[in-house]
C-alpha cells in the first residue's frame, strides 16, 4: 500500500534481530534510522522510545511489538522492522515471545496521521497469514514487499 511505500525502507527493515529483550531490541533497529536525514537527534530519540516502553510495554501481543514515539525532532513519519524468528522477551501482554518488532515514529504534527498509522500497523498485525509471512522473509526486500503488498 502506497503509506508503506513512503515510510518502510529496505535498509530500515533487519531480518535476523539479535537481541533478546525489548530495550536491546529498540536499541538495535533504531541504529538502523541512525543515519535517517528526518530524524534530528537520534540519542534523544532513541531515548524517547526506551522511556515510553519503561512506561508500558508495546507487546501487544501474538508476537508482536509496536514500539513508537511521537516527537518534534521528526520531520516525516518513518517505520523500521525488526524479525525475530527465535522470538524475544517484550513484556507482551499475553506473556507470549515477540518475532515482529514495527517501530514508528511520526512528528507531534501529525497526530492524526501517527493515530491512522498505529492503527494500521495493528490492523496488518493481526492477520496470522502476514504474521507467519513476516517471520519466514529471507531478506529486507521480501518484508518490505508483504507490507507494501497488503490491502490495509
Amino acid at each position: 500500500m502506497d503509506k508503506w511505500e513512503r515510510i518502510l525502507h529496505e535498509k530500515n527493515i533487519l531480518v535476523g534481530l539479535h537481541a533478546r529483550r525489548n530495550i536491546d531490541a529498540i536499541r538495535e533497529i533504531a541504529d538502523l534510522l541512525a543515519d535517517e536525514p528526518t530524524i534530528e537527534d537520534p540519542k534523544s530519540f532513541l531515548a524517547n522510545l526506551i522511556k515510553r516502553e519503561k512506561q508500558t510495554t508495546t507487546g501487544i501481543g501474538k508476537g508482536v511489538a509496536v514500539p513508537h514515539t511521537h516527537e518534534d525532532s521528526i520531520d516525516r513519519p518513518i517505520l523500521a522492522v525488526g524479525i525475530s524468528r527465535e522470538g524475544l522477551d517484550f513484556n507482551a501482554i499475553d506473556g507470549q515471545p515477540v518475532h515482529i518488532v514495527a517501530l514508528l515514529a511520526t512528528p507531534k504534527k501529525h497526530q492524526k496521521k501517527h493515530m491512522e498509522l498505529l492503527a494500521a500497523l495493528s490492523r496488518l498485525l493481526q492477520h496470522k497469514e502476514v504474521r507467519q509471512e513476516l517471520i519466514e522473509a529471507a531478506d529486507a526486500a521480501a518484508v518490505r514487499k508483504i507490507f507494501t503488498d497488503q490491502k490495509n
